[in-house]
């Protein structure tokens, strides 16, 4: 598998922000997400066994008395719960020290009928100088010798003070009453609670001490948690309210009453619907899985692909952790996220001061030679840019001035308004380049050098190039009338284009000191021949075989003009000449007459047949018949040569 070029700081960021995050980061993100996970899904085990009888401020203001109440109070409760059929009567209240002793009496005998009673102990941390610890601060005694069982009302409070998980010590007051033995391991088991604050059924406690104050049913074999719901402490020996925040606390900003907090946990246990903590280990293969997803989708870096991959990835796991909390498991998905914004900002970190750096590079380099569109391509995919020479069919063109040297001559004392000349000129045959796709390789004075299919590829080229020399043809027009209304200088500009395809070598070329991005091969050469050719064949553009090839719909403006040795090369090349305008067929047939009958070596009658198109000056073909006609006097001077093989040898370059 081939890995795109930002693999090694992708690689670095996933590990680095794998171990960030699991060991600075997994408990904040752990405990988002049990709180997002319980708000959005709370178990949907039914409730309805479960009632919570509030010691609220109702029942304060009703009682008229200070806390702690008498307790013949909570044995004339306990009776009331007996008559209306409770299942188990839970107080989560700490009845730890003796009071008049009536009144104990009177609760210890209705603990003693009731035979249902769970009663609250707490654990105490102890360090007076003599001894240090955690005791057990259980119930009087006369009300466990009565029959009470106890149970264990503290809970295990994160680092934020929320409580999540089930406490990791036996005899509690929620597994005493579902009468479960087994003890769970630290925060291996996590609440799931049924909702926000007071989503149980509450009754009040002084409802009990009220004719009808209680339908019929309200508590019927169910569980009876008695517990503190008030506002402010009652106790002032107490440091602190009887209520917690919960999982729903960090979006309500609500405490929930200690009793509830109990009675999630009675209905996790009865119900089996507590979500299992994964161990360890598994949270470090699940970060590790998406440290890969992180490592995939940033090692080749595009913002907008990276992003999506990263931001569905996430959504899947928070959907998938979703699934497996109701299914009673935890999937802490919020662990990977932070590995995947330090991979996303890394990787766009490192690509923009790395790739960033090379598109620019890339743009200032291809901007004066490129068309905008080839530039941006070139930008989006630097691959196409391949450095230090590549083998590839191109199509080259050679553009010069005819005349130039009498046109300096004559402005030799005004070498600035030369420059404005050559400058526009430049300019406009430029923009017809670039606008067909081509690549400006270079200017040699009046001349330009360009270049078709790199760096960036296309299967077209050789016809984007005559494309652009039909347009450059009529653009030296333009130029002419441009430079004369400018009022200086007024000359009959006219230029000569050369165009061949075929293989070549392109690359950035030269030295470690400067280097430009060129072409080198025969096939060059051949298109300077080619434009050199222009002025002895009397037509602007003429192109090889293979150019003429690529573009045989263009029958009336391409036609075959000669075979012929350029200098510097042994084989012949057969040329074709590419018109301004439109050859009728006639003029057409009558040069292809007369090219047979030359290469036949009748010159004679190929003189014959090619006067017949020097009868029109406005014929497209009037100088190249002209021009042929001429060749053939010189050639009619001489007897043919007995090794006559049709070619000409051309005797300029």
């Amino acid at each position: 598998m081939k890995f795109g070029k930002q693999w090694k700081i992708a690689l670095a960021a996933a590990l680095l922000g794998n171990i960030f995050s699991f060991f600075v980061l997994l408990g904040p993100a752990e405990r988002l997400n049990i709180d997002v996970l319980n708000v959005i899904s709370p178990s949907k085990a039914p409730a309805t066994d479960i009632v919570v009888v509030a010691i609220d401020e109702t029942s304060f203001s009703a009682f008229e008395t200070q806390w702690p109440w008498p307790r013949e109070l909570h044995g004339m409760l306990v009776e009331r719960l007996v008559e209306e059929g409770a299942r188990d009567i839970i107080f989560d209240v700490v009845f730890a020290e003796p009071s008049e002793p009536e009144s104990d009496g009177y609760f210890a005998e209705a603990i003693s009928m009731a035979d249902n009673v769970i009663l609250a102990s707490d654990l105490t941390a102890v360090d007076d100088g003599f001894m240090s610890g955690v005791i057990e601060t259980r119930p009087f005694i006369d009300f466990e010798e009565a029959g009470a069982r106890v149970g264990l009302a503290g809970v295990d409070q994160d680092n934020d003070r929320v409580i999540r998980y089930f406490p990791s010590f036996e005899g509690t007051l929620s597994s005493v009453a579902a009468q479960m033995d087994e003890v769970p391991s630290e925060r291996s088991r996590i609440i799931n609670y049924i909702g926000e604050d007071h989503s149980f059924n509450y009754l009040s406690y002084y409802q009990f001490f009220l004719e009808d104050g209680v339908e019929q049913g309200a508590v019927e074999n169910k569980y009876v948690l008695i517990g503190l719901d008030v506002k402010a402490t009652p106790d002032v020996q107490q440091s602190q309210v009887d209520a917690f925040p919960t999982p729903h606390t960090r979006f309500n900003a609500r405490l929930s009453p200690g009793v509830e907090v109990h009675a999630n946990m009675l209905h996790n246990m009865l119900n089996e619907s507590w979500i299992v903590n994964p161990s360890i280990e598994l949270k470090i293969l699940f970060l590790a899985f998406m440290a890969v997803i992180g490592f995939l989708a940033t090692q080749t870096f595009n913002p907008f692909v990276s992003a999506g991959i990263l931001l569905v990835s996430g959504a899947g796991a928070f959907g998938a952790s979703i699934i497996t909390w109701q299914q009673g498991y935890f999937l802490t998905s919020f662990a990977a996220l932070p590995s995947f914004i330090f991979s996303f900002v890394a990787s766009g970190a490192h690509a923009y001061l790395t790739e960033g750096k090379q598109k620019r590079q890339i743009k200032g380099a291809f901007a004066q030679y490129l068309a905008p569109d080839m530039v941006d391509a070139l930008i989006a995919d630097p691959d196409k840019l391949t450095l230090g020479g590549e083998k590839r069919k191109m199509t080259i063109m050679f553009c010069d001035v005819r005349g130039f040297t009498a046109i300096s001559e004559a402005l030799k004392e005004k070498p600035e308004v030369l420059a404005e000349v050559i400058n526009t000129l430049l300019t406009e045959l430029t923009n017809d380049i670039l606008e067909c796709g081509g690549t400006i390789d270079k200017y040699m004075g009046d001349c330009i050098m360009a270049f078709w299919n790199a760096p960036v590829e296309n299967p077209k080229h050789a016809e984007l190039a005559v494309q652009a020399a039909q347009k450059m043809m009529k653009t030296i027009y333009k130029v002419n009338d441009i430079i004369s209304a400018q009022g200086q200088v007024s000359f009959d500009l006219r230029i000569g284009i050369g165009v061949a395809t075929g293989e070549c070598v392109v690359g950035n070329m030269g030295s470690k000191q400067r280097f430009d991005y060129t072409v080198l091969g025969d096939v060059v050469n051949l298109a300077s021949r080619l434009e050199g050719q222009t002025k002895g064949y009397g037509i602007t553009t003429v192109l090889c075989k293979n150019t003429a090839e690529a573009v045989l719909d263009k029958k009336e403006i391409v036609l075959e003009i000669d075979k012929i040795r350029v200098k510097g090369k042994t084989d012949p090349e057969t040329i074709f000449g590419l018109l301004e305008a439109e050859a009728s067929e006639t003029e057409l047939k009558v040069v292809e007459d007369y090219l047979r009958l030359f290469r036949e070596g009748k010159f004679k009658d190929a003189k014959k047949a090619i006067k017949q198109n020097i009868q029109d000056e406005k014929s497209s073909i009037f100088q190249f018949s002209k021009l042929m006609d001429e060749r053939l006097d010189e050639l009619l001077e001489l007897p043919v040569p007995k090794d006559w093989d049709g070619v000409y040898t051309a005797q300029t370059k």
